[in-house]
């Protein structure tokens, strides 16, 4: 069951920014997060991007259980991953970037896929008895978590 949020604070989440340079670093990061990661790409121009993928319910353990959006019932609901194409070093600098975290199905499959794309492990893959935990660096230098709920977790 999908836990509802009162809609009455009138502050809605509506997407990740990354920033990267120029138009070749934007094509770039769609590849990847398109084909590394399956996320649906919405828009795409030489400065500015959108995907999506749907979102995962933490209190279901699987990653195949979506939260219902309430503006569109029987919808999934989405998250919106925005790519801009910066020229200025200073937004490319640590501290502008968020940490994106994605919940799996299989991390082994997902972690070949994206090292096929580009991208490396930032350290062993980690088995806690909830799943397994995974920090990849995308070729476009951003830090994604990845996570694969433990059977019956």
């Amino acid at each position: 069951m999908a836990t509802k949020i009162p809609a009455t604070s009138g502050i809605r989440f509506a997407r990740a920014l990354l920033m990267v340079r120029g138009a070749q670093g934007v094509a770039q990061s769609v590849n990847f997060y398109q084909s590394a990661l399956g996320m649906t790409v919405l828009r795409h121009t030489d400065d500015w991007a959108e995907l999506i993928c749907g979102v995962s319910s933490s209190t279901q353990g699987s990653t195949s259980s979506l939260l219902t959006n309430d503006d569109h019932p029987n919808s999934a609901a989405t998250f919106r991953l925005s790519i801009k194409s910066v020229e200025s070093e200073a937004h490319l600098s640590v501290g502008y970037s968020p940490f994106l975290s994605f919940d799996v199905d299989d991390m082994d499959q997902t972690v070949a896929r994206c090292a096929q794309l580009g991208a490396h492990l930032d350290g062993p893959i980690q088995y806690p008895a909830h799943g397994k935990v995974a920090t990849i660096r995308a070729p476009d230098g951003h830090m994604i978590g990845l996570y694969e709920p433990a059977l019956g977790s």
